[in-house]
């Protein structure tokens, strides 16, 4: 999902006070051009590197994953100009209309036979991770926030699931930056590594997008590791995907009353929590739309010709969105885990993929 307030700042669409909508509109045209110039680069790099051996055998790197890659090369070496940064506020917005416009892909039939394996595989991931990295940090003694900032952001969505607990539970800045760090190195490997493995243990489209849904925990990074393997698997990612969104709130609500529990028997303040009034707080509405387009295409509302124009602005929506995404990544903020937490991250998120990986191979 979004990058985070702490290790990539979270640029928010909403106009700043004082300005004008007219001027928040120029203000954004310079990044938003920086953006179409790595999206279309990445575009036309993707068919170029497959005439190199390495890159056709090897490491295959669709558009999507070289979008992030460029904009994290640009933020890191020369540098993205302050005057770009308002127009780089809006992969968000980019990420969840290339999902809500993905369900023009689907038909209920389709989703639902992809869907029902998957609720029963996030489910079981999800809520075991969480229930299990609160285990942990309980046994290491770890403070009370920064475990669940942990067991949110390497069991939901990364960023936003460790943004959406922080409240619930007083987190502190770096709590957060140290989950958030956890989650953004790790996915940046596996968006190298996921596709290579799949082409290693010849997985189909069904289960490599599987195994990126469950073993990555960023949205973006899913999507982007999904496709980068093929569109296919792409959208069975996409799937697990917006499963995973959904179950958020519950899982953050899960979390919040763990660590309630724990901040009680450990003789600490006790944590207030209105959980309908999180639930409704934390709830996906583009979900709603994507459902939406799904039951509209499954009517027969949509043309051929519409659903071939949907895939075309689909992955345009996501190959900015990846593209601002990788514009505000500093590699610089990954190193606010520390060593610690990087050894800890990647084991727990390496067990995971491999776990997600024996799954999808035994019963997909």
């Amino acid at each position: 999902m979004a990058n985070g307030t702490v290790v990539a700042p979270r640029l928010e669409s909403r106009p700043e006070q004082g300005k004008s909508l007219g001027q928040e509109i120029i203000d954004s045209i310079p990044g938003m051009l920086l953006v179409v110039g790595v999206a279309v680069a990445a575009y036309f790099a993707a068919p170029a590197l497959l005439k190199y051996p390495l890159f056709k055998t090897y490491l295959s790197l669709k558009n999507f994953i070289i979008a992030i890659l460029l904009g994290m090369v640009i933020k890191n070496t020369v540098g993205v100009p302050k005057f770009c940064e308002p127009g780089l506020r809006f992969s968000t917005i980019l990420t969840k209309t290339g999902i809500v416009i993905m369900g023009a892909k689907y038909s209920m039939a389709g989703l639902i036979e992809v869907g029902v394996p998957a609720l029963v595989a996030i489910c079981t991931f999800l809520f075991g991770t969480a229930v299990v990295l609160m285990l942990i940090g309980q046994k290491m003694k770890m403070p009370t926030s920064l475990t669940a900032c942990l067991a949110a952001g390497l069991s939901v969505c990364g960023v936003s699931a460790t943004i959406a607990i922080a409240p619930a539970v007083k987190a502190k800045n770096e709590d957060m930056s140290y989950s958030i760090a956890v989650v953004l190195m790790f996915g940046l490997l596996a968006l190298l590594v996921f596709p290579i493995v799949g082409k290693i243990m010849n997985l189909t489209d069904a289960q490599y997008g599987a195994f990126a849904g469950i073993g990555i925990v960023n949205s973006a990074q899913v999507l982007a590791a999904g496709f980068g393997y093929s569109e296919g698997a792409g959208l069975v990612a996409g799937v697990y995907n917006i499963g995973r969104v959904i179950f958020l709130p519950f899982v953050v609500l899960m979390l919040a009353i763990m660590a309630a529990n724990r901040e009680v028997s450990e003789g600490g303040e006790e944590l207030k929590i209105n959980k309908m009034k999180m639930i409704i707080d934390k709830f996906p509405i583009f979900v709603l739309g994507f459902l939406l387009i799904v039951f509209m295409n499954t009517a027969g509302m949509f043309e051929a010709s519409e659903i071939k124009q949907a895939k075309v602005f689909m992955s345009w929506a996501f190959l900015l969105g990846f593209g601002s995404i990788g514009l505000t990544t500093r590699l610089a903020d990954l190193k606010a885990a520390g060593v610690s937490g990087f050894f800890m991250g990647f084991a727990i998120a390496g067990i995971k993929a491999v776990l997600a990986l024996a799954a999808v191979m035994l019963f997909f």
